[in-house]
């Protein structure tokens, strides 16, 4: 019997079959591969991948089998009740968009039914490593801007009458790094206070 590692794997998490990511594998002529510029609902859409993580010392490691990854983005927004008799609605203030949320979901399978230990310890050293990890050579996240991710969560999840099989989910957050972040609200800030000093001009105070 030939196994079905991505059947497996969505059937593992999700009781379905996932969307092959856009060119992971040329040789699937049998789906309909969507252009990378009309790639269309990715945000929060699980989606089959090579996943491989690059470490500061320079190893690289893949996570085993394409595990599901899917992608999702919020924002901080306040919102204060507006005061007065028969107004409705708040008032929103922006006051960030968060990094994104990034679930990775997968399964380990061992050789000739026996738990996939190697596997899984691989994966259980890579949560350890108390670094952000770079993500190396993925167009996914690079449609993202996406370059390095910091893993919070692991979790084995259990595999009823599947010895061989071990199926986890990594929970994990993208990471900017702090002079990228100071360079951006430098920016921000310069632009802010041009666009206010242009503002005084035009009222004709300066």
């Amino acid at each position: 019997m030939t196994l079905n590692i991505k059947e497996l794997t969505a059937l593992a998490h999700l009781s379905y079959i996932a969307s092959p990511y856009p060119g992971f594998d040329k040789k699937l002529s049998m789906f309909n591969l969507p252009d990378m510029n009309n790639i269309g609902n990715i945000s929060g859409s699980p989606y089959f991948m090579q996943l491989s993580l690059k470490k500061q010392s320079g190893e690289i490691i893949t996570l085993p089998n394409e595990p599901l990854v899917s992608i999702s983005l919020q924002k901080t927004i306040v919102e204060t009740a507006t005061v007065g008799e028969g107004r409705t609605g708040t008032v929103k203030e922006y006051i960030c968009t968060e990094d994104f949320d990034i679930e990775i979901k997968g399964v380990c399978i061992g050789e000739n039914g026996a738990y996939p230990t190697e596997d899984v310890k691989a994966v259980k050293d890579l949560f350890l490593v108390n670094e952000a990890l770079e993500v190396h050579e993925n167009l996914f996240f690079e449609l993202f801007d996406i370059k390095k991710i910091v893993l919070k969560s692991f979790k084995l999840d259990e595999m009823v009458g599947q010895e061989g099989v071990q199926k986890y989910s990594i929970n994990a957050v993208s990471d900017i790094p702090f002079f990228a972040e100071l360079s951006e609200r430098t920016k921000f800030i310069n632009e802010s206070v041009t666009k206010a000093l242009n503002n005084v001009r035009l009222t004709g105070v300066l």
